[in-house]
């Protein structure tokens, strides 16, 4: 799954795939897993093997998780093994053609093709390759080839067979060594018609089977095996005590805010009870104000009542004619008498 995501989705229907590495960089541990793969899907595959007997490599592949001895029971996978020495090309170009017409194959692995480079001159093999591959194009096969490499030129044996100018698709094996370590890295040269990825992977091999890991770029090197690994343990270590900081901040940080909102809620209950006090002073004032001012009320009518009982009998008095007045009165000299 992770080659496929790699390849922008998976190889085309009826597509060649080209793997190339050194000696030991699993290329046929790769293509047996393609082999492996495509019998799951229940379609009949060809697995041509040059110089290395069938049982042999199923044996191999076994040790890493991939098992085929059931799918060659059951006949859906037909295992096809040559030896380049004692057969020529144009012989083994017909014994497979004989092979695809029989088996009708969805599927197809040749491992390896540079073997037949062995055999013969360089020119005849390289034609006898390019035959086979269009043969098996020609009938919308899907076709895993790998071929040797030898030496630190990647181009060497590829360039000599012309294999990479007609595979629509490319995949280079090779090995880093560091740290007292060697590990295999995988990567896509090319890939038509794919959105493929250029990043180098680790290839890991384990009794469970294959598996691609991101490799680990630290100062621009490109680190694999251990060095990945306490890379990347590091990286994990660095980013807990970055994790246990935040929280012990965010802790901080929400005590800090409940002591503030502790604090908060105090002086609202101060506030609050100081409102309550202010409001009960003012209406207690108020009350003091308006008895004040009913209680005066009260006594002006008080008084005004007294001043009115008063005013009554000295008009009742000024009516009044004494004894004396009248005496006075007739005393006086009559006007016009």
């Amino acid at each position: 799954e992770r080659l496929d995501s790699m390849l922008g989705g998976g190889l085309f229907r009826g597509s060649s795939t080209l793997i190339t590495g050194a000696p030991g960089t699993s290329k046929t541990t790769l293509a047996g897993k393609f082999a492996e793969s495509a019998c799951r899907r229940g379609e009949r595959t060809l697995f041509v093997s040059f110089d290395e007997g069938g049982e042999r490599i199923r044996r191999n592949l076994t040790s890493v998780g991939i098992h085929l001895d059931a799918y060659v029971k059951s006949g859906l996978l037909r295992m096809y093994s040559g030896r380049t020495d004692v057969t020529n090309p144009e012989e083994h170009l017909i014994r497979i053609a004989a092979l695809l017409l029989e088996h009708q194959p969805r599927c197809m692995v040749i491992d390896p093709l540079s073997a037949i480079a062995k055999s013969g001159a360089i020119g005849s093999a390289r034609a006898i390759g390019n035959r086979l591959i269009y043969k098996v194009r020609d009938h919308e096969i899907t076709v895993v080839i790998t071929s040797l490499v030898e030496g630190g030129d990647l181009q060497a044996e590829a360039t000599d067979l012309q294999i990479p100018t007609i595979a629509d698709t490319w995949i280079h094996l090779s090995y880093l060594v560091r740290g007292g370590e060697r590990n295999r890295a995988l990567t896509i040269i090319k890939s038509r018609g794919t959105h493929h990825s250029n990043q180098v992977r680790e290839l890991e091999l384990s009794a469970a089977g294959l598996a691609l890991a991101d490799v680990y770029s630290s100062g621009g090197e490109v680190l694999m095996g251990t060095l990945r690994w306490e890379k990347e343990a590091e990286e994990r270590a660095r980013k807990l005590q970055r994790h246990a900081e935040f929280s012990q901040k965010r802790r901080e940080l929400q005590f800090a805010e409940a002591d503030i909102a502790a604090r908060i809620a105090a002086l609202q209950l101060e506030l609050d009870r100081q409102r309550a006090a202010l409001a009960l002073y003012t209406s207690d004032a108020e009350a003091r104000h308006v008895s004040s001012g009913e209680w005066q009320d009260e006594l002006r009518r008080m008084r005004s009542a007294d001043v009115a009982n008063t005013a009554a009998p000295g008009k009742r008095r000024a009516g009044r004619i004494s004894a004396k007045s009248v005496k006075n009165s007739d005393k006086e000299p009559r006007r016009g008498a």
